[in-house]
């Protein structure tokens, strides 16, 4: 099975994109960050949650999602990136590691990636991830995918 587990700030604004780049914008964007955690496993599926709850998510300034459903509305695309396959993650690795020593049989967390999950907004049609992509994203170490955002 897989869970998509997003964890967002409850108490952040949206921020200007100007400081995510190296070139002014046209016009001004802002953009709302989230940590996304895709995760394949089997076992008992509200464990699962529990464990991410506990694990990842600060409940006095974070909420947890686990529809697959974006968190923030109105945006013009999202890009996610994260980690390429054998770069190293003491993120993922310190999870993995975690989980081992908790699961007690309820859970197996078969694979893990995780993502920074970046809203941009602005209007569409002034809008383009290009400068997103190659200020941010780092192709020697760094998968990323880009969704549009129907209008």
């Amino acid at each position: 099975m897989q869970l998509v587990a997003e964890v967002s700030p409850r108490l952040a604004e949206p921020k200007s994109c100007q400081g995510l780049l190296y070139e002014p914008l046209s016009k001004p964007q802002t953009y709302r960050q989230t940590q996304r955690y895709l995760l394949k496993f089997t076992g008992d599926e509200a464990f699962l949650t529990e464990f991410i709850r506990k694990v990842l998510v600060d409940d006095v300034c974070q909420d947890l999602s686990v529809s697959g459903d974006p968190v923030y509305e109105g945006s013009a695309f999202h890009l996610d990136y994260g980690m390429k396959p054998g770069a190293l993650d003491h993120e993922k690795e310190t999870i993995l590691n975690y989980h081992s020593e908790v699961a007690e049989g309820r859970f197996e967390i078969e694979s893990l990636k995780i993502y920074k999950r970046l809203y941009i907004f602005g209007d569409p049609s002034e809008t383009s991830p290009e400068p997103f992509i190659k200020d941010i994203v780092n192709p020697a170490i760094h998968t990323w995918s880009v969704t549009d955002v129907p209008a």
